[in-house]
């Protein structure tokens, strides 16, 4: 090769490094290491905002060890084959080639499949620890309950990681490292059951749900119609009708449910309880005044330390027992995309769908029956309880064997003993039919220094139309008496 293409030095280097095989190998790692984090950083600066958070990690966190690991092997075979040095190279000894240009078109091959190698598999690793089927069933196998109830809810199509990681590298890295902890427990069986609400690990919903959902925006009031059942033999449809006023959380227009996000209303909360129900002190700050609020004249918790989101949302580290939490959208929204029906609910759906045919004598209570039942066996035997209750109440109904299936089916999707998830275990803190909900701070319990309560407003945040009215009265009511039931819309 001519010396004015590859100079003395360069060739001696190739030479040196390429002495065994050990030592090629590890050229070839650094070289291909080099080439990847280059590439890597020059698509990082153009594109930082759409890359994907692994693929950031492992940009960052693991391609440098690639070079690393290269030069550590060159060193290694060089201590392994001392006796190599001064005798012809790797590549005449293994592949009889006496010519540096054949030698270097070797290497630079080499060095070309390892990179196209490593960028195509990082890629296919960091999408599929993106994806839902990782987080809920490959890597996460005891989340098969939160997996499962995922799917069945309308934020399925939104990956674990939008609400789970945080935003870039450290949002990813802070995740692996929690992971990390979480194989350990796994692997010795330390894990709690049920899992907890990770809410204290939750990014901000300023970087999560409010990428999707705008509550700056005046969002006009909507009526939202509940279907439920009486617990009479003829299990007759009832309709309860409430006009809510979601409202908007920009500053200056605040109003409605969206004005608790808002800027101009500042919300913290000291609670002692792990699940947020037992809330005791409220701060409240507005550009006007600051107003607190406790139970029973109890006392806010001393603040040790306070660290920062990526927009600005405060994190508090206190004295004592109990949390102190600047309050945000899962607050209230705590069972988003993963919601856990209760009993009734789910029996009033079956209802609703047809499944369970209304009809039926004691359509409802046999329904809510057979769904106690199946929680107090085994989940491999929930549909043989499931089959003793509906036969031994509708023993010559011929749909008996579509019932079972549905109400198995459904029974199973919440349940699962194993992990000590029964009926009603997870509450839903967006209502408060059944779980306190907005009663968690708006009771007669919580006062200020004068002895006045946290408002209780309810038309502030809704109106009730109807409240659990016939069926029949609300289809009149809504198109006279000439219009038939056919005609009428009623959702859930």
């Amino acid at each position: 090769m001519p010396s004015s293409w590859l100079n003395r030095k360069l060739r001696s280097a190739l030479i040196w490094i390429a002495s065994n095989p050990v030592s090629a190998i590890g050229g070839v790692l650094t070289a291909g290491g080099i080439i990847l984090c280059i590439f890597f950083l020059l698509i990082y600066m153009t594109s930082a905002e759409s890359i994907n958070p692994y693929v950031g990690a492992m940009g960052f966190l693991g391609l440098p060890m690639i070079p690393f690991a290269g030069i550590g092997l060159v060193v290694i075979g060089k201590l392994i084959f001392k006796g190599n040095v001064g005798k012809e190279p790797f590549w005449v000894d293994q592949f009889n080639i006496r010519n540096e240009r054949k030698a270097l078109i070797l290497f630079g091959v080499a060095i070309f499949t390892f990179v196209a190698f490593v960028a195509i598999s990082s890629i296919q690793a960091a999408t599929f620890m993106d994806s839902s089927k990782f987080c809920g069933q490959t890597c996460h196998s005891v989340m098969e309950p939160e997996a499962v109830t995922h799917a069945a809810s309308g934020h399925a199509t939104v990956k674990c990681v939008n609400c789970h990681v945080g935003e870039g590298l450290e949002g990813a890295f802070v995740a692996k490292m929690r992971g990390t902890w979480q194989i350990i427990s796994l692997a010795l069986d330390k894990f709690e059951r049920p899992i907890p609400a990770p809410v204290e690990s939750l990014p901000s919903s300023e970087d999560t749900c409010q990428n999707c959902h705008d509550t700056k925006r005046t969002h006009p009031k909507r009526m939202s119609l509940y279907t439920t059942y009486r617990d009479n033999e003829g299990s007759n449809k009832l309709i309860s009708a409430i006009v809510l006023n979601v409202g908007s959380s920009e500053k200056g227009a605040t109003r409605g449910i969206h004005a608790h996000g808002s800027k101009d209303l500042q919300v913290r909360y000291y609670t002692t309880d792990p699940d947020r129900r037992n809330i005791v002190w409220i701060e409240a700050i507005t550009p006007r005044e600051t107003r607190t609020w406790s139970k029973e004249g109890e006392t806010p918790p001393t603040i040790e330390k306070v660290r920062r989101t990526s927009k600005g949302r405060p994190i508090y580290t206190i004295k004592g027992n109990g949390n102190m939490r600047a309050m945000d959208c899962v607050d209230c929204h705590n069972r988003t995309g993963h919601n856990f029906k209760t009993i009734e609910r789910l029996a009033n759906e079956l209802l609703l769908k047809g499944v369970v045919d209304q009809s039926l004598p004691y359509a409802k209570l046999v329904t809510i029956k057979a769904l106690e039942g199946a929680s107090s066996v085994p989940k491999d035997r929930i549909e043989t309880k499931v089959t003793a209750e509906i036969m031994a109440a509708w023993p010559h109904e011929k749909e008996a064997d579509n019932i079972i299936k549905f109400i198995s089916a459904e029974a199973r999707k919440y349940l699962y003993p194993r992990m000590n998830i029964g009926w009603d275990y997870y509450q839903n803190q967006n209502q408060h039919s059944r779980d306190e909900g907005c009663f968690r701070c708006h009771n007669q319990r919580m006062v200020d220094k004068k002895g006045n309560n946290l408002k209780q407003e309810c038309e502030s945040c809704h109106e009730t139309v109807a409240d659990k009215i016939p069926f029949e009265t609300w289809q009149k009511k809504l198109y006279g008496k000439n219009r038939g039931i056919e005609n009428s819309r009623v959702t859930n």
